[in-house]
């Protein structure tokens, strides 16, 4: 006489079961990583493309660049920001510009002291700007509170504070933190000028552009690593449900 075969353990069924929920978990894990980066990256960075010579050389026409949303408090002298040029002070304009920030608020800016920019009565050795465009004309500015005051590197062929007047800060559209793209960023280097010249606030250094494509990356990889256990553990079950089933050969 021949009996059915006996049925599985439960710490069988309980093993192949833990096995699935830690991939589904593992899965979890990879959206909520790339989610986390991607909506980082969309809600924090944007991104422009430099239509103007202002910049050179520190940056090209045509140039891509990504822009870090930020507020007036973390503007420093020496940030290359992206500014509403309707928010100029004494002569507003239209459309958005790519400029530097040579003053903040309190900040006495003028030209020239031995050639060179000074701030507060410090000069300034500005090694990135245009060579021979130092000291184009003289004049002198206070910045207000709320404001600040931008010039481009390029300093022959920049409408920047010296004939707007200082930027208000509601007009800050944030802080050009690298050229390319926020998945192919390269981040630029902040300028030492001014803390060289013994001026307080360094400028910004994003830390966080490039650290966001790994969780990017990294959820995308947890995901199909979580994906794949999970089809192979599905797969390796349902084998042993059917070899369960078919038993030992009758006699």
């Amino acid at each position: 006489m021949s009996f059915p075969p006996a049925p599985p353990s439960a710490a069988k069924r309980s093993g192949g079961s833990k096995l699935l929920l830690m991939m589904i978990a593992v899965m979890v894990l990879g959206v909520g990583a790339g989610v986390y980066g991607f909506g980082r990256l969309t809600l924090g960075y944007q991104a422009y493309v430099l239509q103007s010579g202002n910049m050179s050389p520190t940056l090209a026409t045509g140039d891509r660049l990504v822009v870090r949303r930020a507020g007036a408090a973390e503007v420093h002298r020496g940030d290359l920001v992206a500014i509403d040029m309707s928010a100029y002070t004494a002569s507003p304009r239209e459309g958005v510009s790519v400029v530097r920030v040579v003053g903040v608020a309190g900040d006495t800016v003028a030209c020239c002291t031995d050639e060179h920019l000074s701030v507060n009565g410090k000069p300034i050795t500005e090694p990135y700007i245009t060579p021979g465009y130092e000291g184009l004309f003289e004049f002198s500015a206070k910045v207000p509170e709320g404001a600040i005051f931008v010039e481009g590197d390029n300093r022959g062929n920049s409408d920047d504070s010296r004939f707007g007047g200082p930027v208000r800060s509601s007009g800050l559209i944030g802080l050009v933190v690298a050229t390319g793209t926020v998945v192919t960023p390269k981040p630029l280097t902040p300028v030492s000028a001014f803390t060289d010249a013994g001026l307080p606030g360094a400028p910004y250094s994003d830390g966080a552009l490039t650290g966001l494509r790994w969780w990017i990356l990294g959820g995308v990889v947890l995901f199909i690593a979580g994906f794949i256990g999970l089809i192979v553990t599905l797969v390796r079950n349902a084998g042993k449900r059917r070899k369960a089933a078919a038993g030992p050969p009758v006699r």
